[in-house]
């Protein structure tokens, strides 16, 4: 399984709402370091990441239902790095653009960093 097919499926789990699923992506000892925060972001560690997510899943849906697009461009791979674009818009005016920066290894997400621009 290459390291895209690894962030692959931590994005079909979590478009799926399925939490448990999209966090088994994650070694152990990984963490997610969100762009909100003061440290800078704030990092969170495997055993926080579940309520994060659905946190998130949460704020996705209420997008949907106000006419908000999620667009998530390529993964893009570069040694132990997966890159990918997302773009948050509303009548196409956008609202939010950031880069998540995966580190995976031994096939699983090691760090998720998140780069916003809002």
């Amino acid at each position: 399984m290459s390291n895209t097919d690894v962030v692959a499926g931590f994005f079909a789990a979590g478009e799926a709402d399925d939490v448990k699923a999209a966090i088994a992506h994650f070694a152990e000892d990984g963490v997610w370091i969100a762009a909100e925060g003061s440290e800078p972001g704030t990092t969170y560690r495997k055993p926080a990441m579940s309520e994060l997510l659905a946190r998130l899943i949460a704020v996705r849906k209420e997008y949907e239902a106000k006419g908000v697009k999620i667009a998530y461009g390529d993964l893009g791979e570069a040694g132990d790095k997966v890159y990918l674009e997302i773009v948050i818009s509303l009548d196409g005016k956008v609202l939010d653009r950031s880069i998540d920066v995966f580190t995976v290894v031994d096939g699983r997400i090691a760090v998720k960093d998140v780069y916003r621009k809002a």
